[in-house]
């Protein structure tokens, strides 16, 4: 059995051949993988998009939440404000993102995928579910039910222990060696 340290190791080296891989693939031209996923936590209210079925046969309805804050997506993808509201206003000025009146925030606005941007996730989503059928299928079914389950038990272990640490450092890396 290996130790922990080469199993970190092999962990660590695999997660960055994953990482240069993805990097590879595009959901389809004209949309970049964050602006594909700052959509989809648009269009479902905030909420995050994984486990909404996305890659079914057709997107799964969003409920019709009226619009959500800009905070509320930099929120759900661990991002900074200033960050998102530059790929925000890019999408807004292409046509895939309008921004309506806060209603009780006069200085705030709302976020709402426009019907030329459900229509380009709807595009997108096809796309990369196509590209990634291709690639996924030398897997096999049983496999790849396998794979989805244990990245997404491995996700959530990563999620809950980097919130500990976070919380523990207050921020701050710890130094190597410890």
């Amino acid at each position: 059995m290996k130790d922990d340290t080469s199993r970190a190791l092999q962990m660590f080296l695999t997660m960055d051949r994953m990482r240069r891989a993805w990097a590879e693939i595009i959901p389809c031209a004209g949309i970049s993988k964050s602006q594909f996923a700052t959509l989809l936590v648009i269009l479902y209210g905030g909420r995050p998009p994984h486990g909404a079925g996305l890659f079914s046969a057709t997107l799964p309805p969003p409920e019709d939440s009226g619009g959500v804050s800009l905070s509320e997506v930099a929120a759900v993808m661990g991002q900074t404000v200033p960050a998102l509201s530059q790929r925000v206003s890019r999408m807004e000025q292409l046509g895939y993102v309008e921004r309506l009146p806060h209603p009780t925030d006069r200085r705030a606005s709302l976020l709402r995928v426009t019907a030329s941007g459900k229509e380009l996730l709807e595009q997108a989503r096809r796309s990369i579910t196509r590209r990634m059928d291709g690639i996924l299928a030398g897997m096999g079914e049983a496999s790849m039910d396998q794979l989805l389950a244990l990245l997404e038990q491995l996700a959530d272990l990563m999620e809950q222990s980097n919130a500990g640490a976070q919380t523990a450092r207050e921020g701050e890396n710890p130094p190597c060696g410890n």
